[in-house]
Formats: C-alpha cells, sequence, structure tokens
C-alpha cells in the first residue's frame, strides 16, 4: 500500500485478499486513520 511518500508492505503468501480486519490493524499500527487513507 502506498500513500504520498508512505509505503507499507503488507506480506501475502496466498496471492488472496487481505481481510478487512487485517488491513484495519495494520492502519492502526502504522498510525493511520481510515478515513484519511481511504480518501487517499
Amino acid at each position: 500500500m502506498v500513500k504520498d511518500k508512505l509505503k507499507i508492505r503488507i506480506p501475502n503468501p496466498h496471492s488472496a485478499d487481505i481481510s478487512i480486519g487485517l488491513l484495519k490493524e495494520i492502519l492502526r499500527q502504522a498510525g493511520i486513520d481510515k478515513d484519511n487513507w481511504d480518501t487517499a
């Protein structure tokens, strides 16, 4: 995932879509507000 200069690698060995729960946790740990991410 990339937003401006921020790049977050999401490991996905199964090559399938990631769950919404996992995406929320990644954004939380990165300190990114979901609404801010959605508007990027």
